[in-house]
């Protein structure tokens, strides 16, 4: 009777055929104190006619995420911002009919650049996001979102308590 080997030499290891026991997938992980915008999702109620223009970035001296939206013209009712399971989601209407609504019906407009329609931007927050410390301001037609931010220590030896 012989024995059989349970473990491979490092040759035998790079020739072996068998499996990997962990199935490989892409990392979806967003690096620490970044945002990172993902598609809308197929499935939208409303067309998206326009993206407003953003900017992003990271706060160190208050740890927080930073995004400013650009959104002159709107009000503050007709934005909705949403926060949760990892995702930022900005989105909503501006009705065409807006300056007929505001000057009444009987205008003559020579140029219409304001975009009208849906807006809808969607956001993936870092895992280091505490999404429950979001704070939401809007002047001036910039919308000003804040995300507070944990910031981790570098490595340390931790000492175990024995009980006896």
């Amino acid at each position: 009777m012989y024995k059989t080997q349970n473990k491979l030499s490092g040759e035998n290891r790079r020739n072996h055929s068998e499996k990997p026991s962990v199935i490989y997938k892409p990392s979806t992980t967003v690096p620490q104190n970044t945002l990172l915008e993902i598609p809308p999702p197929k499935e939208l109620e409303n067309p998206i006619t326009f993206n407003p223009t953003v900017d992003t970035f990271f706060d160190a001296d208050n740890n927080k995420l930073v995004l400013l939206m650009e959104l002159p013209g709107f009000s503050s009712t007709d934005i909705n911002v949403e926060c949760g399971w990892g995702e930022l989601i900005i989105s909503g209407p501006r009705n065409k009919d807006e300056l007929y609504e505001k000057f009444g019906n009987n205008l003559d407009i020579h140029i219409r650049e304001r975009k009208v329609g849906y807006f809808y931007r969607r956001f993936k927050l870092p895992n280091n996001a505490i999404d429950k410390s979001i704070s939401v301001g809007y002047s001036n037609g910039i919308l000003d979102i804040r995300i507070e931010c944990s910031q981790f220590s570098e490595m340390r030896r931790v000492q175990i308590d024995a009980k006896a």
